[in-house]
């Protein structure tokens, strides 16, 4: 997005000159002090803050932060306006400001959560007990603050107090669920592993496995203690079983290998500022899968304070700002992950999908192929593969995808993602017979995938074959996933290729309400909207589509539309051709 506050900036700075200059004998504002016209005493804090909103609004984080900051020092009553810089610091990455922010808002009577749970982080690693366990008394959080400062209090306990405090305090706080006591448990386990009460360990990791929970620093740590305890069968159950439900973790496939080839596997005992770290992480990396923005990078950025080598969180912080459109700033914080972390592979793919997003696609290729010429890492092949076919290069995708299903299956394994993608890819290739196959048997290894039922099925209705099974497919796909706009339009585009107009409308309509800003789908409703005769609708999505930026052949298709109808010969072949909706 555009970022123009420094215009915002210019333009109230000369207002407030201008009015300077008109009236010397008066206020900054050109009124006299004393006037019934006389503005707010706080008036010059509501231009920073107003600059500081948009900025935010433009995805500018650090001036909102300095404008925040400014508003803090001429209206200091405001908590919210504390939060909000600090918080913008945060999102920013830059934790020393943060801290700075959030000492000045304290400073003048501001307490917000933000602000207590920065200043109580910033406090532990100081060594500051006292002041640390103040600021995160729990008193006055939300429910996902409370849970973050919460596991850091129990690892400060772990010192100042001992283990059996520090366990009893988040043993104090469960809720009987492991579902959602799951991030306490998972601290309750590496607390018990750092006071080597390794049995009391290996039962709360199995009940947090039992219960479903997977999170690849709680198994790491959970498969380090079977293996070192002769378990190695177990360890690796469990660590190919988060493989197939999860996907492939760079530091847990590491951990395989050393497992399978007999080494000796360590205990994870971790300091207090680690496990403090891990405290910030878990939750954070729980509400990245929730959010389509960056607001988990505060946490990420919070837990390296803590930890800096925690190189995890650097990984999933860059996600949460490409999330928002933040790619540059992805690239540099995965740019700080080294040559001897597991996370480093993993982070030049990251790389190479944040080139990609920046329509950088020749230097994306560039840096896939190199990493994977440093280090040849299946994910990283994985990766090269799936920017092919980001790039519509599917010939080279297909012969990627193949060589990785060929070396799996000389291992004795199968990846449904893999079948998955390459079936799409040779879809798109017409070998509909091979594409087929793999969507097939990626279907009887997982299920109940929502992305695989509704490929096949849309792939089926799509070529007038198989109809009934299709739908039956979307429609089960829908039950899996019923809050996904992409599967909906699916259903309503399925409805509309059989001429079932209203049916069509219906879920397409919904679609929309479920991605409003998504050009593809608004384009679809206007298509049905024209077949049912509603002629000034279907105008009105099309160009409603035109301004959500859809590519440049869409762009072309939908403007002859608007002018000739969606029957022009040229229309009718370009939809033929369409890709299908669901984003594969």
């Amino acid at each position: 997005m555009m970022r123009r506050t420094g215009a915002v900036s210019a333009f109230l700075l000369s207002l407030s000159c201008a009015a300077c200059a008109s009236y010397p004998g008066f206020g900054a504002y050109g009124f006299s002090v004393d006037s019934a016209h006389a503005p707010p005493a706080d008036a010059a804090a509501l231009g920073d803050f107003l600059v500081a909103r948009y900025a935010a609004m433009t995805n500018d984080p650090r001036e909102a932060a300095r404008r925040y900051a400014a508003s803090i020092d001429t209206a200091p009553e405001s908590t919210g306006i504390a939060e909000r810089a600090v918080y913008s610091a945060l999102v920013s990455g830059d934790y020393p400001q943060a801290v700075q922010l959030a000492n000045k808002a304290h400073g003048v009577g501001n307490f917000g959560t933000l602000v207590r749970l920065t200043l109580g982080i910033e406090a532990m690693s100081e060594g500051k007990d006292a002041e640390s366990a103040a600021y995160l008394a729990e008193d006055g959080f939300g429910p996902f603050n409370r849970t973050v400062a919460r596991g850091v209090s129990a690892w400060r306990m772990l010192d100042a107090d001992g283990p059996e405090a520090a366990e009893t305090y988040l043993r104090d706080t469960l809720t009987g669920d492991p579902r959602l006591d799951s991030a306490t448990l998972y601290m309750m386990g590496l607390i018990q592993l750092s006071a080597h009460s390794d049995a009391d360990a290996l039962d709360t990791f199995e009940t947090l496995w039992n219960s479903g929970a997977r999170l690849a620093v709680g198994l790491d740590a959970h498969a380090r203690l079977l293996a070192a305890n002769g378990d190695r069968a177990r360890a690796l159950t469990l660590l190919n079983t988060f493989r197939e439900e999860v996907g492939e973790n760079s530091a847990l496939e590491s951990l395989r290998k050393d497992i399978q080839a007999g080494r000796e596997i360590q205990v994870t005992r971790l300091s207090s500022r680690q496990g403090a770290a891990l405290a910030v992480y878990v939750p954070a990396a729980a509400l990245i899968t929730r959010t389509d923005d960056d607001v988990a990078s505060v946490y990420f950025v919070l837990a390296l304070a803590l930890d800096p080598d925690l190189h995890e969180a650097r990984s999933l912080w860059a996600q949460s700002l490409e999330k928002a459109g933040r790619e540059i700033e992805a690239i540099a914080v995965l740019a700080q992950i080294p040559e001897t972390s597991p996370y480093y592979s993993p982070a030049r793919g990251q790389i190479a999908w944040a080139l990609l997003g920046l329509g950088r696609e020749d230097e994306a290729v560039q840096v896939a192929r190199q990493a994977l010429a440093q280090a040849p890492d299946r994910g990283l092949r994985v990766q090269l593969a799936e920017i092919y076919r980001a790039q519509a290069q599917y010939r080279e995708a297909n012969r990627l995808l193949t060589g990785i299903i060929e070396d799996d299956a000389l291992k004795g394994r199968e990846d449904w993602r893999l079948l998955f993608s390459r079936g799409a890819t040779r879809h798109a290739l017409d070998d509909w017979d091979g594409a087929e196959a793999d969507l097939k048997r990626a279907l009887q290894l997982q299920p109940h995938s929502p992305l695989v039922l509704n490929y096949l099925g849309y792939a089926y209705v799509d070529q007038g074959i198989h109809l009934e099974e299709g739908l039956n497919l979307i429609r089960t796909a829908l039950t899996y996933d019923p809050d996904s706009g992409f599967i909906t339009d699916s259903l309503g585009w399925a409805y509309y290729r059989l001429g079932r107009y209203e049916l069509a409308i219906y879920f397409l309509e919904k679609a929309v309400e479920l991605e409003p800003a998504d050009a593809t789908l608004n384009d679809h409703l206007g298509d049905a909207y024209w077949r049912s005769g509603r002629k000034l609708e279907a105008k009105f999505q099309w160009e409603r589509s035109l301004k959500l930026e859809p590519a440049e052949k869409e762009r072309a298709r939908i403007e002859v539309k608007l002018l000739k109808g969606p029957d022009e010969p040229a229309v009718v072949k370009a939809e033929s051709e369409q890709p299908l909706p669901n984003r594969p």
